[in-house]
């Protein structure tokens, strides 16, 4: 009986044991979950902080560029409002004839000049904000597809963790308890073996007894000495 009892705690034993090495393994990969969760944060918000460096540059450049449009569109204005000037120059002296025909000829060639300026420059404005705009909703389109991709994936895997530790958090439980269980069976088995013991030494107490008891008493032989000296 004692060997039996033995052997079933032996055995006990050994699935604990075994149980508490799964336990640890499963420990050990939540660990490495968790790291690898953290650092998929960490690479998120590092591309959120690239991201965000990237439009304040755009921003900056932007800003530049409307700075640009708005000096161009103010040199236009002057450059219109010199010709407006020699026009009402070349309209009061009118009555001198000679001054007439230089002034006109020469009203005329900067006019043609000043026309192919502005239009240069219109259309150089124009280009740099076609330009600009182009650019600008490419980099929005192809940031905002970017995100859209990168924040799909890593949400995907991210759930996919969440769910993978779940699991394996559920199975760590349910191990623990088991664990918990049969550590609880080791120590119920434990007194059962105590008791078992201690029944066995007061069973074997009480047989020695017994057979002490039922042995037949030895008396001494005497000599013919004595038994003369009591006749």
């Amino acid at each position: 009986m004692g060997i039996v009892t033995s052997h079933c705690y032996t055995k006990c034993h050994e699935t604990c044991k075994e149980l508490k090495a799964k336990i640890q393994i499963l420990e050990e990969e939540m660990k490495e979950m968790k790291r690898a969760r953290e650092q998929e944060a960490r690479v998120y918000e590092q591309r959120v902080a690239v991201f965000a460096r990237k439009e304040d540059e755009w921003k900056r450049e932007r800003r530049k560029h409307k700075e640009e449009a708005a000096k161009l569109r103010k040199r236009l204005k002057e450059e219109e409002d010199r010709m407006r000037s020699l026009e009402e120059e070349v309209a009061a002296s009118r009555s001198d004839k000679e001054w007439h025909r230089v002034g006109t000829d020469y009203v005329v060639e900067h006019m043609k000049e000043e026309q192919a300026r502005r239009e240069e420059a219109v259309e150089k404005w124009k280009q740099l904000y076609l330009a600009i705009k182009t650019e600008l909703d490419d980099l929005i389109q192809r940031t905002r597809q970017g995100e859209r991709f990168c924040w799909g994936v890593e949400e995907g895997m991210i759930e996919g963790l969440h769910r993978e530790l779940k699991t394996k958090e559920e199975t760590l439980q349910t191990l623990r308890s088991r664990v918990a269980a049969m550590e609880k069976e080791g120590i119920k088995r434990d007194r059962e073996i105590d008791i078992l013991r201690q029944s066995l030494r007061i069973l074997s107490n009480t047989k020695k007894n017994r057979i002490r008891k039922n042995q037949p008493r030895s008396f001494p032989l005497r000599s013919g000495k004595e038994m003369q000296t009591e006749t």
